[in-house]
């Protein structure tokens, strides 16, 4: 009788083991990740008129890689600046660029902060000439 005790025991022993391995390795799959998945790049177009500035889109995932289109549609040369131009602590990112009329330009930068960043042009003092471009 001793012996089929112990067998029993040692049964239950093996499945309750059997049982935790199998919880122990399942646990990774069940985890999932807290953040989103950003895009790669995304293509930002800035557009200059004569009666304001447009960017589209106006938001981008932090962790991107953004493309800045700018267009300048006037007869007027254009400076835009996007974040903070200086550098040093309490800065966030940007650029300044300067738009030939009927320009065109480039800019890449990698979104690695999370916030607002403020645009505007330089030449002008309208409202319709200044935004925020928002990192998520």
């Amino acid at each position: 009788m001793g012996t089929r005790v112990n067998a029993r025991v040692a049964a239950s022993a093996i499945s309750v083991a059997a049982s935790a391995l199998s919880l122990v390795t399942a646990a990774p799959g069940l985890a999932q990740p807290q953040t989103t998945n950003a895009p790669a790049i995304v293509s930002i177009r800035v557009t200059v008129t004569d009666n304001a500035i447009t960017m589209k889109p106006k938001s981008a995932a932090r962790g991107t890689t953004a493309i800045f289109l700018f267009s300048n549609h006037t007869t007027k040369p254009h400076t835009l600046v996007i974040g903070d131009t200086e550098r040093g602590p309490g800065k966030t990112i940007g650029f300044i660029t300067k738009l030939r009329p009927n320009g065109q330009h480039r800019i890449v930068m990698f979104l690695d902060y999370r916030g607002p960043l403020r645009y505007f042009s330089v030449n002008t003092a309208k409202s319709s000439f200044k935004g925020i471009f928002r990192i998520t």
